[in-house]
């Protein structure tokens, strides 16, 4: 059943799939005060916690925070996607290619010189990449508390590459690391579940937690619409699910979205929504809240 509503950061760093320009409005609306009152407000409204890219805004958004609001920190639950790849295209742009791999091997080989320096003896790539994502995730390990942290999600970038190469012991490797060493529940990303469900069942892979698209017109559901919704059911006796862009980008209204995720509730673990105005932000948890959770 809907246990977590999670708010998404998408509007926050200026991600929109179907309208860039709308999305560059709503970057320029969100403004530190305003992402800090859409999470007050969101978490108010029974909301459980926050869902984000390790982009550098939310860095920022979260330290603003713990100064000004710490208990408002301290109470959300989070669940992390890594790596947010577009950040490392533009340290390229300024360093060049090879500057970014000195500058990510020196803070390596600061945040986790023996394991780095085992898995260059050892030539383990899995342990790498697993050591190159944790990378990213060191300063927001500083500023929210660990037992909060109830997810990392590999980002569908890394996802749906090992899919389709079938990269069965690299997704084991970096999930042996985040579970054994980090102490963190493990999952991916994926905007082809019914690919990410054959791969799983052939190779034995179990994960903790899966977010998916789930909205009533079949957006980025892929392979298709009901080939993903059947494999929904079959893996939310296994993981946990979490449904992310219920409203199709903004084309499905709201209650037609939650009249088609009510089917789905007693599989669905978590829903997220987003936006970068309070009342809108507050009005639609209000709403999930009343519909989704089952008493």
């Amino acid at each position: 059943m809907v246990r977590e509503f999670l708010i998404g950061d998408n509007p926050f760093i200026g991600v929109s799939h179907l309208a860039q320009v709308k999305a560059r409005e709503e970057s320029r609306e969100a403004t530190l005060e305003r992402k800090y009152q859409v999470l007050k407000k969101a978490m108010e409204a029974g909301a459980t916690g926050f869902t984000f890219s390790t982009h550098n805004s939310n860095l920022e958004l979260l330290k603003y925070v713990k100064e000004k609001d710490p208990k408002l920190i301290d109470n959300m639950n989070y669940h992390i996607l890594v790596p947010y790849a577009q950040s490392y295209v533009r340290k390229a742009n300024i360093h060049g290619t090879v500057g970014l791999l000195k500058n990510t091997i020196k803070e390596l080989l600061r945040n986790f010189p023996i394991q780095s320096f085992s898995s260059a003896i050892k030539l383990d790539y899995g342990k790498g990449l697993a050591l190159f994502l944790a990378l990213d995730l060191v300063p927001y390990l500083k500023i929210l508390p660990r037992e909060r942290i109830k997810s990392i999600l590999l980002h569908e970038v890394l996802t749906e590459v090992i899919i389709a190469f079938d990269l069965s012991k690299l997704l084991a490797s970096i999930k042996k690391f985040i579970e054994g060493k980090m102490g963190i529940d493990f999952g991916v990303e994926t905007r082809n579940i019914t690919k990410l469900e054959d791969f799983l069942n052939r190779n034995n892979i179990m994960l903790e937690y899966i977010m998916t698209p789930m909205n009533p017109m079949g957006y980025q559901m892929a392979t298709d619409k009901l080939s993903a919704e059947e494999s929904i059911l079959r893996l939310s006796k296994k993981s946990n699910i979490i449904a992310i862009n219920t409203l199709a980008s903004g084309a499905v209204p709201l209650d037609e979205s939650i009249k088609y995720l009510k089917k789905y509730k007693e599989q669905i673990y978590a829903v997220t929504s987003a936006s970068t105005k309070p009342y809108r932000i507050y009005d639609n948890f209000k709403k999930l809240v009343a519909e989704l959770v089952t008493y």
